[in-house]
């Protein structure tokens, strides 16, 4: 019998250890460097807690969580929209930057990043990511606010937690947000997550599209985040070079791309990292091709190519993770209705893929 009990008890504290959060420990924190050696290929989790196009909940994403891992991708990002309405509602206050801890759809992103938590080795980065009214009004008060507090309600989890502080910073007119005023805010937000963890990795980009030409001139130097001086902090930009092609419904889907498109926005990050950046490490966390704003259907050779070349012979050789950008939609991988990859490009990404006949520019890029 005692046997019998000691049995049980044993099986009931495994049970907890597989459904709890993954908690953070001190000693296992992995430096940005380590963190971008260990994310290589990502996905974006796009339009859930971002956007309404999916229901912000477990059960929304539970299935492409566990489709892209077992295709052996180690980063999940999840665009989160704090300030503006999402589903209803905010998860914090548009005034002030606080949370609110009450709300759905926080409780069910918490259950989501924890579920991502769970799985090995499994890196999952949060932003602040459609924030309107917070960027045209460069509101530093209500991001330092709003990252205090995303920062205390998710000091425990695990360091494989990371945090994007401002997705993209443009105003609503599209016009870049001034490199100065983006880097008080960011140093606002940056303090106040140090102060509740020294060891969390953070991610800066540049002040309009996250471009990676927009680096240099957003950081000149790194005084407003640690100085140089955090080995905890990286850079991230997104790449749709070139837009004629990748954006959504920018036209000829056989335009004639070349490698140098795909390499150089790349090579412009590593100068940066390289010099200002003090050999910062460099995240990709969007990429990818608008396709399905005018395909019904993904057999465009093309297309399969951008995918094939664009991680596996560019960005992993740089030492750069990737996270591609699947929103179920125009630059959808995975499809929501039928819980599986719609197309092979999922293959593509890792170096190559089968083609429909031989021919780059084949019928369905037209």
């Amino acid at each position: 019998m005692i046997c019998f009990i000691a049995a049980v008890m044993a099986c009931c504290l495994v049970i907890l250890a597989i459904s709890g959060p993954a908690l953070a420990s001190a000693s296992q924190a992995p430096t940005a460097r380590r963190a971008a050696d260990e994310m290589g290929k990502g996905f974006n989790l796009g339009q859930m807690f971002d956007a309404g196009q999916h229901p912000p909940t477990l059960e929304a994403a539970r299935g492409k969580i566990d489709a892209y891992y077992d295709r052996g991708f180690r980063v999940v990002r999840i665009p989160v929209t704090w300030t503006e309405v999402v589903d209803s509602g905010t998860l914090a206050d548009p005034d002030t930057g606080a949370i609110d801890r009450d709300a759905e759809r926080l409780a069910a992103l918490t259950a989501v990043i924890d579920y991502a938590l769970a799985k090995p080795s499994l890196y999952v980065v949060i932003n602040a990511h459609h924030e309107t009214r917070l960027k045209d009004g460069m509101r530093a008060d209500v991001l330092e606010r709003l990252w205090s507090d995303i920062a205390s309600l998710y000091r425990d989890r695990d360091h494989r937690l990371v945090f994007e502080i401002l997705n993209e910073p443009h105003f609503s007119n599209h016009d870049a947000m001034p490199a100065d005023r983006l880097r008080e805010m960011t140093g606002r937000a940056y303090r106040r997550i140090r102060a509740n963890d020294p060891e969390r990795v953070i991610l800066i980009g540049g002040n309009q599209w996250f471009g990676a030409d927009e680096m240099a001139k957003t950081w000149p130097d790194l005084e407003e985040v640690g100085g140089g001086r955090d080995p905890y902090l990286m850079a991230t930009f997104h790449h749709y070079n070139p837009w004629t092609f990748n954006g959504d419904n920018q036209g000829d889907y056989a335009d004639p791309w070349t490698e140098a498109d795909i390499h150089g926005p790349m090579q412009v990050m590593a100068e940066w990292a390289g010099s200002t950046g003090q050999g910062m490490p460099v995240f990709i966390g969007e990429w990818g091709v608008g396709w399905h704003s005018r395909l019904a259907a993904m057999d465009c050779n093309n297309i399969r190519l951008w995918y094939a070349r664009f991680n596996a012979h560019h960005a992993a050789p740089l030492g750069m993770p990737t996270a591609v950008w699947d929103d179920g939609g125009w630059f959808q991988l995975y499809d929501h209705e039928k819980e599986a990859f719609s197309s092979n490009l999922i293959d593509c990404i890792d170096g190559q893929c089968r083609w429909t006949g031989s021919d780059r520019f084949n019928a369905d890029c037209a």
